[in-house]
């Protein structure tokens, strides 16, 4: 059964450079069957795994209209998808895992859970949810939507794409693809232990298989909570895989005030954290990319940021 894992993920232009270390960590421990990317675009080009299928959602039907509250927040349409995955998918079931989640660990007993006649499983979040949607007993209910194992044979038969869809259309939500899918699944939740998404609002644990680096403690910056574990990740990818090579470009601040890394010539996408951090670190940027595997590769070693130490002058004392 493992073998027939199939995982989509989604993720906006700003955030593709870190998509390749989700997808590292996620191959070396499990084996999968199908990633569907829904991406902006057609494809990332850097990123090529024949596992691997992008699902441009601008090419997608719109099932989010213009005229929803929910069209125009700090939310990306990207978020939305996953309350409709049974309109675009033919899969039977899907594991959806966020774009700032890591898999540390084989996750097979997940894949394999039987849902039976529940729309999905996910983990609890903690807080006041009973007050936050109006709706009594939803605080030891709500789960957190960024590790979702959706049965969308049942989400289809039971019509409950169709309800999240008309809610999102025609009422506003704080959090709303989490909101919509706590309300419109309620009681069709199988609640799963923790080690799938721990988060600092699922609870933090030792044991975890799938890290949730939510909100601002992004596993790619530097010093956030766990952070040194997506790094490892990062670094093992850099130095292992067969796939890498190391691309040298030299970055100006005039660059990073524009949010681009400029690479032979041309301009690359990168977040804020990420132009923060070469300005706060360095002006030389080491610039990864995947590359087909019939290209000729270059071995890749990260070269640490040195400490340079200054000679301690000796004492010398002249003879009278």
């Amino acid at each position: 059964m493992a073998k027939e894992m199939i995982i989509a993920i989604c993720s906006t232009r700003n955030w593709y450079f870190y998509l390749a270390t989700e997808l590292y960590a996620l191959f070396k421990h499990n084996e999968v069957k199908k990633v569907y990317l829904f991406i902006e675009d057609d494809n990332i080009p850097y990123l090529k795994d024949k596992r691997i299928e992008f699902i441009n959602i601008n090419k997608t039907e719109k099932y989010i209209k213009e005229y929803s509250p929910n069209y125009k927040t700090k939310y990306s349409q990207m978020s939305y998808i996953r309350c409709y995955f049974s309109k675009i998918l033919k899969e039977k079931k899907v594991l959806y895992i966020d774009a700032d989640a890591i898999v540390v660990d084989n996750i097979e007993e997940l894949w394999d859970l039987d849902l039976k006649d529940k729309a999905l499983a996910g983990v609890k979040e903690s807080g006041e949810w009973s007050k936050h949607l109006g709706i009594r007993g939803m605080d030891d209910k709500y789960i957190n939507s960024g590790v979702l194992l959706m049965n969308l044979d049942y989400i289809r038969k039971e019509n409950k794409d169709d309800e999240m869809i008309a809610l999102l259309n025609n009422q506003y939500f704080a959090f709303p693809d989490q909101d919509v899918i706590n309300i419109v699944c309620k009681d069709k939740i199988e609640y799963l232990s923790n080690i799938y998404n721990s988060a600092v609002t699922t609870g933090v644990v030792d044991n975890a298989k799938i890290i949730h680096y939510i909100r601002e403690h992004k596993g790619w910056i530097k010093g956030s909570q766990r952070s040194d574990i997506w790094y490892r990740y990062f670094l093992e990818m850099i130095e292992r895989s067969k796939k890498m090579v190391k691309v040298e470009c030299t970055v100006t601040y005039n660059d990073l005030q524009l949010n681009r890394l400029v690479e032979k010539g041309e301009q690359l996408e990168v977040t804020k954290e990420r132009a923060d951090y070469l300005v706060n670190e360095r002006e030389l940027a080491k610039v990864i990319e995947v590359i087909p595997e019939e290209t000729k590769i270059e071995e890749v070693k990260l070269e640490e940021k040195k400490e340079v130490k200054k000679p301690v002058a000796k004492k010398t004392s002249k003879k009278k």
